[in-house]
Formats: structure tokens, C-alpha cells, sequence
């Protein structure tokens, strides 16, 4: 598991001022701002690109790409398997997007740097 991470959720779990209704609330950090990662929406598909920031189930990527149509490289399976080892040749990946807000965020994977490699690399999918 990612340090940061780790180390954010024990901050949250040994917080000593208990939140109420008068607590500001402030964006969580995950751990993963700055990071490579891929984010699953409810309804914007699959995003892979740097995390800026994750507000509740909003996350902004800058050079985002839609993982549109996705094949999971090295017989993998899944999204846990695109994030681990990457995409195959077979991908349909649009061009780079410099920010995407994506509301409904459902799951947000870290990214390996050989996933990354073919994600980043992938032509651009044009019909």
C-alpha cells in the first residue's frame, strides 16, 4: 500500500478535534495528489492521468485519457489488472485532455510506472 496513503488515514484516525456541524470541511487528502492514477466514475467511464486533487467523489486529472475501450495487457483481468501491468495494443485511447473533473468518482488505483508506460504511450484513437 502506498506511504502516503497509510500515513493519511492514520492522521484521519487520530485526528484530536472531533467534526461537528461547525467544522469546516476541507478536501481529504488520499495520499495520491501528484500521482498516476486511474479513476472509475459512475458515469464518465474510466480516466487515467496525474491527480490533482480528490473532493468527495470529484477528482481532477490534468493530461488525462479516457480509457474508452480498454484490454488488459499480459492475459490480466479487471481495472486492478490495466493499473498493475497495462493496456494491450488492442486499446482505444483518446487523445490527451489537459483537465478533467470527474464527478461520481468510484474507485481511484494507483498506477504502476510499466501500466503507466502504456497508457501514456498508446496512439491516439481516432474513428
Amino acid at each position: 500500500m502506498n506511504k502516503k496513503l497509510i500515513e493519511s488515514l492514520l492522521m484521519m484516525l487520530v485526528a484530536d478535534e472531533p467534526t461537528t456541524d461547525e467544522t469546516p470541511l476541507e478536501p481529504a487528502l488520499c495520499g495520491l495528489e501528484g500521482e498516476y492514477v486511474i479513476v472509475r466514475c459512475r458515469d464518465a467511464g474510466v480516466h487515467a492521468g496525474t491527480l490533482v486533487s480528490l473532493d468527495g467523489r470529484t477528482a481532477v486529472l490534468k493530461d488525462s485519457r479516457r480509457l474508452w475501450y480498454w484490454k488488459v495487457a499480459e492475459n490480466q483481468h479487471s481495472l486492478s489488472g490495466v493499473a498493475s501491468v497495462g493496456i494491450a495494443s488492442e486499446s482505444k485511447i483518446p487523445a490527451v485532455i489537459e483537465t478533467a473533473i470527474l464527478p461520481e468518482a468510484c474507485e481511484v488505483l494507483s498506477v504502476s510506472d510499466k501500466a503507466m508506460k502504456t497508457i501514456v504511450g498508446a496512439n491516439v484513437y481516432e474513428t
